[in-house]
C-alpha cells in the first residue's frame, strides 16, 4: 500500500470529466488517510486568460512537475476516489497552494463579497 497523497501535490488523476488531467490534492492530510481526497483540477487549456479570473491560479510549466502552462479551477474541485490517482507529478510550494486554496475560498464566498479580490 502507498503513502496517503499529501494536501498541495500534485497527481495525473483519472477524474470525471475526460482523459486523466493533473489534479491538486486541497483536502487536508488528516482527511488523505481515507479513500476519498478533495482535488482542483488544472486545465492547458486558455490559460492567459484564465489566469487573470480570481478562481484560477497560474501554474508555470515546470512546477510541481507540470509539462506545460496550467491553471488549478478551483471552483471545479471534486472528491476522487485514491484510486484514481495514477502517479505524483510534484507538490506546490507553500505560496502557491496558499494561492489555489484562496481560490477556493473566494469561490465558495467564504469570507462574503468584498473588494479585496479586485487586487
Amino acid at each position: 500500500m502507498r503513502e496517503p497523497p499529501s494536501q498541495g501535490e500534485v497527481w495525473l488523476a483519472g477524474l470525471t470529466d475526460g482523459p486523466a488531467r493533473p489534479a491538486i490534492i486541497v483536502s487536508r492530510n488528516e482527511l488523505n488517510r481515507g479513500r476519498l481526497v478533495l482535488v482542483v483540477p488544472c486545465t492547458t487549456a486558455r490559460v492567459r486568460e484564465r489566469a487573470a479570473l480570481p478562481n484560477h491560479v497560474l501554474l508555470p510549466r515546470g512546477e510541481a512537475g507540470l509539462s506545460e502552462d496550467s491553471v488549478a479551477q478551483a471552483h471545479l474541485i471534486q472528491h476522487l476516489d485514491v484510486s484514481l490517482l495514477v502517479r505524483r507529478l510534484g507538490c506546490l510550494d507553500t505560496e502557491r497552494l496558499a494561492d489555489v486554496l484562496l481560490a477556493l475560498a473566494w469561490s465558495v464566498d467564504l469570507f462574503g463579497s468584498t473588494d479585496a479580490w479586485q487586487s
